[in-house]
């Protein structure tokens, strides 16, 4: 277990590079059981997976995640729409923290946090986050122009009553898609 804060989370201006803390520590078994992004306007789903196996995806505990997206999720002043599945082990869990980090070309572009009350023991919760696309750099928008590679990368922390249950680290490339990739909600 790590004495890392949401404080000192919170004075972050990069992405780690490593982890601060192991699936061992998660001792309210705390696990991301898949999630679907998607624009709220207009239903457009960008990425959706929720496996069977409510441990299959412990694996991203100590192994970043690496996500391709179409760079429209940038374009334009839009809100993501995530709804996210989490899963609770035996112990009740209260005071949750979902805390997210997200930088763009080594910058930190945003920051969301998202506070639970309580989960109760053995529970499956359904949650939904609105996000908003923030302001991009000059730098970022020029690329989003030319159809370049626009690079990111995230750190989400789990605090639970202010201690670090979980940690995950995500990095992110926003391409240029062909117009035959979009799939719209259902």
């Amino acid at each position: 277990m790590t004495d890392f804060t949401e404080e000192q989370a919170l004075k972050m201006d990069h992405a780690l590079d490593h982890f601060l803390i192991k699936l061992e520590d998660n001792i309210y078994g705390i696990r991301f059981n898949g999630f679907k992004l998607k624009d709220v306007q207009t239903g457009k789903v960008y990425h959706e997976y929720y496996p069977k196996d409510p441990y299959e995806l412990d694996y991203f505990a100590d192994h970043m995640l690496d996500y391709p997206f179409p760079n429209d999720i940038l374009k334009g002043q839009k809100h993501l729409g995530t709804s996210l599945k989490l899963v609770v082990g035996d112990k009740f869990v209260k005071n949750v923290v979902l805390l997210e980090r997200h930088y763009i070309g080594g910058k930190l572009a945003a920051n969301f946090r998202f506070v639970f009350p309580a989960f109760i023991p053995k529970s499956s919760n359904d949650v939904e986050f609105i996000y908003e696309i923030p302001k991009l750099t000059p730098e970022v928008e020029e690329k989003l122009k030319k159809g370049e590679d626009v690079h990111a990368e995230s750190d989400t922390f789990v605090f639970v009553d202010g201690k670090l249950n979980v940690h995950r680290r995500a990095k992110y490339t926003y391409y240029e898609a062909p117009q035959e990739e979009e799939k719209k909600e259902e």
